[in-house]
């Protein structure tokens, strides 16, 4: 298992080249933390070779709908992160009136006191 600090740094360093969804899924899954520290995880999703440290959307994809065991909301974020880095939305896509009004949507789904 990598140490997280490090796999943070070398996360970020493959995706600052990278189209913004997939940075998105990245960093939510090193806000959140918990499945970026999990072993599990890290075997399953988590590739590697001599320069470079990756996610591996398809994997992702087969370890959420594999139901890990974990609390129902941190499946959640889990799911969003994996839709997010495989692009299921199409957000790369995206116009700007779209993205506007698909983050706001969002922004008020939890509910408009959070």
């Amino acid at each position: 298992m990598t140490d997280f600090d490090t796999l943070v740094r070398l996360l970020r360093r493959w995706t600052h080249n990278h189209d913004p969804h997939i940075r998105a899924a990245v960093e939510l899954l090193i806000e959140h933390e918990t499945w970026i520290r999990r072993a599990g995880f890290q075997r399953a999703c988590i590739e590697k070779n001599a320069r470079e440290v990756w996610i591996n959307w398809r994997k992702a994809r087969e370890f959420a709908d594999s139901g890990a065991v974990a609390s129902t909301s941190e499946m959640a974020v889990l799911d969003l992160a994996v839709a997010l880095g495989e692009d299921r939305y199409k957000f790369s896509i995206m116009g700007s009136a779209n993205s506007r009004m698909i983050a706001q949507a969002v922004a008020r789904a939890p509910g408009e006191d959070r």
